[in-house]
């Protein structure tokens, strides 16, 4: 998979998220982004990790 696909996945699905899970709108701005930032680097952290053990995956069955 592209990286740019994967950052536009991920950054649609946090957006997804934050609408979603409402939050509380006395809550500022800087922690409804922050929301959506934390969100965004947990999903491309796992999908790294997944693409990862993908190719391990991969040189063992060819091994």
């Amino acid at each position: 998979m592209h990286r740019e696909s994967i950052v536009e996945a991920l950054l649609g699905t946090s957006l997804v998220f934050n609408t979603v899970f409402e939050m509380p709108e006395s809550d500022p701005l800087f922690f409804q982004i922050f929301g959506a930032s934390l969100v965004f680097v947990m999903l491309y952290k796992l999908f790294e990790n997944a693409r990862k053990w993908e190719k391990k995956i991969k040189k063992v069955r060819q091994a």
